[in-house]
């Protein structure tokens, strides 16, 4: 597991959250990548950077409810079930989403391979990629507290995409736990999940994200939370036994 890519993955997810394109050209500037630009509507936000090793990555934003964005929080609480690509999502999950990814393919040379990042419903986002991209443009997927918005029909009929998904859940998050009674989003990704337990950089990686029970704690949902937590694992990795 290489923990500081992942938190350095985290860090882009949180700066996809920043709003104007001036801002945004400087908190991922400020992570050494190149900014490609922004795509932002009423429900939607995304940011295309390149890293210094090259690679193009696709950051999108979750629910922006402290900017007021309503349409976000909207797409959050629609939990109608839609087809997509031989599965099935939330409505509001998949609400736009093709804008999204088409704003994506074109901005960017053609063939790119996108490694894709999001936190909460941006985390969503990200694992909807499979929907909207051929399988050869999709690199790594990588999900910070994503809610259970995906059926597990979409899982399977994109198993081998979904081996290059890294899913991260932390504590008890109670708003990764949503949906929390509707017995048609129970479904967590069938992947190998790292759980962020404490601040004290105690993780676990359980082998199936069905796994994780949930919970009640709302503030470990939080980007900030989950950037804490990765930082100190990253800190703690390169620590070495004494000679």
């Amino acid at each position: 597991m290489d923990w500081h890519a992942l938190a350095l993955a985290c860090r882009r997810a949180n700066a996809s959250y920043v709003e104007t394109g001036v801002a945004s050209k400087a908190a991922f500037g400020a992570l050494g990548d190149a900014w490609i630009g922004q795509y932002a509507d009423r429900s939607h936000q995304a940011t295309l950077s390149v890293d210094p090793l090259g690679q193009t990555w696709l950051s999108i934003s979750g629910t922006r409810a402290s900017q007021l964005q309503v349409g976000d929080i909207l797409r959050d609480v629609d939990l109608s079930p839609v087809a997509v690509n031989d599965g099935h999502v939330t409505a509001g999950a998949s609400q736009g989403m093709d804008r999204v990814f088409d704003w994506a393919r074109s901005t960017a040379p053609a063939g790119t391979v996108f490694q894709i990042v999001g936190h909460s419903l941006g985390a969503v986002s990200a694992t909807l990629a499979p929907g909207y991209l051929p399988a050869s443009q999709i690199g790594t997927i990588t999900s910070l507290a994503a809610p259970k918005f995906i059926a597990a029909d979409f899982f399977a009929s994109h198993a081998e995409v979904f081996k290059r998904l890294i899913a991260l859940v932390s504590g008890s998050d109670g708003w990764s736990s949503w949906p929390w009674f509707d017995p048609r989003w129970q479904y967590r990704a069938p992947v190998p999940t790292v759980w962020l337990k404490d601040d004290r950089g105690t993780f676990a990686v359980l082998s199936d994200g069905n796994q994780w029970k949930g919970g009640w704690a709302f503030e470990d949902h939080d980007i900030g939370s989950y950037q804490k937590r990765l930082d100190v694992i990253a800190a703690a990795s390169d620590i070495k036994p004494a000679a």
